[in-house]
């Protein structure tokens, strides 16, 4: 089996996912998506959705098996990370198939937090709660992140 490995990572949250999958993959990684059998997709959210800047390599996957992962400031909850995940594979060209797919909270740079704390100033319920969101967020994707994503991906893997 090969494997190619698109990331697209803002803030290295989601380069920490994909570096982990170069280290469990190996030598079966590929530089070239044509080369491989399978391919890593990985992003950050942006807008609750793929990196725009990813749109013209998408193409590329049609007829591949593909396994989504990225990480996003906000979650906590399967349900969003569902959600979001759900969208990254909806961009996804007719013929590729989604054989595995894992999200997890990613850490935000601290301009966001101050941003959070001047609004929370004018608007303290709606604000605080993202506030808090910040604060979880730190440290993630954490070593049980880490350790979750490369046991989804040997899974997928596996298949």
């Amino acid at each position: 089996m090969s494997i190619a490995i698109i990331c697209s990572s803002k803030t290295g949250n989601t380069l920490k996912l994909a570096q982990r999958a170069r280290e469990v993959l190996g030598e079966k990684i590929v530089d070239s998506i044509a080369d491989a059998d399978t391919v890593l997709l990985g992003s950050w959210t942006d807008k609750g959705g793929l990196d725009p800047s990813l749109t013209k390599t998408l193409p590329q996957l049609a007829d591949k098996r593909v396994f989504l992962f990225g990480t996003c400031g906000f979650g906590g909850s399967q349900a969003y990370y569902d959600r979001v995940l759900d969208r990254f594979a909806s961009a996804l060209p007719e013929g590729a198939e989604v054989v595995g797919r894992f999200m997890c909270q990613g850490q935000m740079p601290p301009s966001v937090r101050e941003r959070y704390v001047g609004m929370a100033e004018k608007d303290p319920t709606r604000f605080e709660p993202m506030i808090e969101n910040f604060d979880r967020a730190l440290g993630h994707p954490s070593d049980s992140d880490l350790e979750a994503f490369q046991e989804a991906l040997l899974k997928a893997l596996d298949s």
